[in-house]
Parts: C-alpha cells; sequence; structure tokens
C-alpha cells in the first residue's frame, strides 16, 4: 500500500503520485486516486470522468449508494446551492440498460395509509412569481419515433384505482371501486377540471355528463353528429301569420351560414294554427303560416348551424387506429344500472371477467405494462 501517515502533520495519505487503497481482509474495499483526489469505492476508477465520489456496484453489494435515516430527516439529500446558475439537478439518475428499468424509482414502503404517501414527492416552493412552476414535470428528449410520453400513470390491474389524479383547488380524490384512467377535479362547477386546446378532443365512448338526482348521480349523454353543429333556441309568436326572428349576433360570430352552408331551424308551434314554413336568411329567418293564415301563435325554434372554421367537417379518420376494418377493435359496453349498489356489484363483476381488448400492431397493451412495472419493482429487503 502506497499510503502512509505523514509524521506530525496528522494526515493520512501518501506523497507520491500513487493511489491510496483501503483493505480489509487482504481485498481492496476502495481508494483514493492521486490524480484528482477522486474517491472510488467497488471499483479502481469511476466509469466517467470528473466523479468527486463514485460507488460502483459488485455482484456481491448490488447497491452501489445507500442512505439511511431513523430520524427526523432524509436518508439522502442532494442539493445545489443557491450561488449556482446550473441547469443539472441535485439529484440525477441515468439507467443506460437495455430492461425495463427507470432513471428513477421511489417506493413507498411504510406503514402509513394516507391517500396522498407517495413513492415519488416532488414540491416547486420558490420563488413566488406569476410563471407557473411544476412540483412534478415530465419530458421526453427523443426527437423522432411515436408514443413519447412525458407521464405515464397507471397502477395494479389487481385492485382499482386511477392513473392520473389532477386536483384543482376544492377538488379531490374519488373513492370507491373505479377504473378511471385520468381524472380532473375542480368543486362546485368553476373554471376547468379539464382544458384541451386543440383541432381535436376525441372519446372513443360517449361523452356524458353526471347529474345528481334521487337515485344517485346518472350519466346523461351527448348526441354524436356526422358533422360539426352549434346550436341555438329560442322562442317567438306569429303576427297576423308572420314573423322574422333574428339570431344572436354573439351566435352568429361562431357559426358560417352562406349559401354553401345553410342553417337549419326547427319549428315547434304552441298554438293554434294552420301549418308553417321557414324562409331561412344569413343572419334571420322568417316563419311563416301556410294558406295566408293570420293567427297569432306562439312558437319555439332550434337553430342548427356549422361551426365556424370546422363548417366542412364531414365523419374524419382517427389514425391512431390503423387503417383497414377496425370495428375488430370495438367492444359491447353493456349499460350501468340506475342504482348504486347494483352499479358497484356490476363495475366489481366486470372487472373479474376484463379481458384484454385486441389491439393494432403497435400499440402498448396493458398487461405489457403490468409485466414491466413488476421488473421496475426492485424493493431493497428490510434488515
Amino acid at each position: 500500500m502506497a499510503g502512509n501517515t505523514l509524521a506530525g502533520t496528522e494526515k493520512l495519505g501518501s506523497v507520491n503520485a500513487q493511489a491510496v487503497k483501503f483493505y480489509s481482509n487482504n481485498i481492496e474495499r476502495f481508494r483514493l486516486n492521486p490524480t484528482d483526489g477522486e474517491m472510488v469505492v467497488g471499483a479502481t476508477a469511476s466509469p466517467y470522468a470528473g466523479d468527486e465520489l463514485a460507488a460502483v456496484a459488485t455482484p456481491t453489494l448490488t447497491f452501489a449508494v445507500n442512505g439511511y435515516s431513523a430520524q427526523n430527516g432524509s436518508g439522502t439529500w442532494g442539493e445545489i446551492l443557491a450561488a449556482s446558475t446550473t441547469a443539472f439537478s441535485a439529484l440525477q439518475g441515468v439507467y443506460g440498460g437495455s430492461g425495463a428499468g427507470s432513471g428513477c424509482l421511489g417506493n413507498y414502503n411504510g406503514t402509513g395509509t394516507s391517500n396522498t404517501r407517495a413513492g415519488v414527492y416532488g414540491v416547486c416552493s420558490t420563488p413566488a412569481a406569476n410563471a407557473g412552476g411544476g412540483g412534478v414535470v415530465g419530458y421526453n428528449a427523443i426527437a423522432s419515433g411515436s408514443q413519447r410520453m412525458g407521464v405515464l400513470g397507471y397502477y395494479n390491474g389487481a385492485a382499482f384505482g386511477i392513473g392520473v389524479n389532477g386536483i384543482g383547488f376544492g377538488g379531490g380524490i374519488i373513492t370507491g371501486n373505479n377504473d378511471i384512467a385520468v381524472v380532473g377535479w375542480r368543486a362546485n362547477n368553476q373554471n376547468y377540471s379539464g382544458y384541451f386546446n386543440g383541432n381535436h378532443v376525441i372519446a372513443n365512448g360517449t361523452k356524458s355528463a353526471s347529474v345528481a338526482t334521487s337515485k344517485g348521480n346518472q350519466l346523461l349523454y351527448c348526441e354524436e353528429a356526422t358533422e360539426v353543429w352549434f346550436s341555438d333556441m329560442g322562442n317567438g309568436q306569429l303576427i297576423n301569420g308572420e314573423v322574422t326572428i333574428s339570431l344572436d349576433p354573439l351566435f352568429l360570430e361562431t357559426v358560417v351560414i352562406d349559401a354553401t352552408h345553410p342553417m337549419h331551424v326547427f319549428i315547434q308551434m304552441e298554438g293554434e294554427s294552420n301549418d308553417v314554413y321557414v324562409i331561412p336568411g344569413t343572419n334571420s329567418f322568417v316563419v311563416k303560416e301556410r294558406n295566408h293564415g293570420t293567427s297569432n301563435a306562439g312558437f319555439s325554434y332550434k337553430v342548427n348551424a356549422k361551426r365556424m372554421n370546422f363548417q366542412d367537417h364531414r365523419f374524419g379518420n382517427d389514425p391512431v387506429w390503423g387503417s383497414g376494418d377496425t370495428r375488430q377493435y370495438a367492444q359491447y359496453a353493456p349499460p350501468p344500472p340506475i342504482d348504486y349498489e347494483k352499479c358497484v356489484k356490476f363495475w366489481e363483476e366486470q372487472k373479474k371477467n376484463w379481458k384484454q381488448t385486441p389491439m393494432p400492431a403497435g400499440f402498448i397493451d396493458y398487461m405489457t405494462l403490468q409485466k414491466e412495472a413488476k421488473q421496475m419493482e426492485l424493493v431493497k429487503p428490510k434488515k
């Protein structure tokens, strides 16, 4: 060993350009390299240049660095000091293998039962600027290909759960037996529980409103169409058998009405009269009684007009599902019961009898995700 105690200096080390090696049981355990003072544990040098302290796992000791605490503190702490302007992170993990590992794994393995206990917890605490900031940011830096996800959330399918839960002010975490991919909750119907700015917001199933009733919240379903329509409704009254209804100017700012894209008007008479017909225009329409009628009956109406900037849409392929006949990937959706208890039992039975839906080539199915999740659940045994 090149190292020695330097008499009278209270120093342990070497006075030459040789590494200081530390042994136990006649086996080198770690060394202090002479060129830059790098400390290396488990190897003779770091895999990368520029390390101050490097620990390299061995076949026997497979965890290179471990930090533990039974006190009011963390097992491991990393900090970029306030004077720094670096864009590097205080803690950085890189997965360079060929398996299904990750750059960072956080595992809550405690005894708490809080609904917010987490494997990974991110906090943005300063400064109090108006530029946002996130507790957790996910970024995929691959500049080609597909299926590049910034954030992926899912759970063990043996349980019920939520893949991703976003809580706005006054929102909460849904309880009960639910299988939900994404939840966005803002209380009291204020602001936005979810906001999507883009050409299409697509749901392959039904689009529903959940409405409170004496039998629990019930689902009311949206009407679907082959084209993009905006609607307005109102009331009118014939005056001696005829009346002109002017459309709301604000509604006219949202639609296109011309010879190529005429409005559609539907009339429901609410009084005694002859049959009526409609003469449509571009910003108004005339309701007229047939056979020179002169009644003063009231009516209600509904106007459909093409949405501005989408006036020429009719159907439109969804390329996510690939080419050809995609009906093989669709499944019948059994209707849920109205009664709460029956509905809970219904979902439990649906989960027991679940089978993976056929998916086009290139899709990553649920079973594959679960297998990869099992490979990543590397929990060091407690001592």
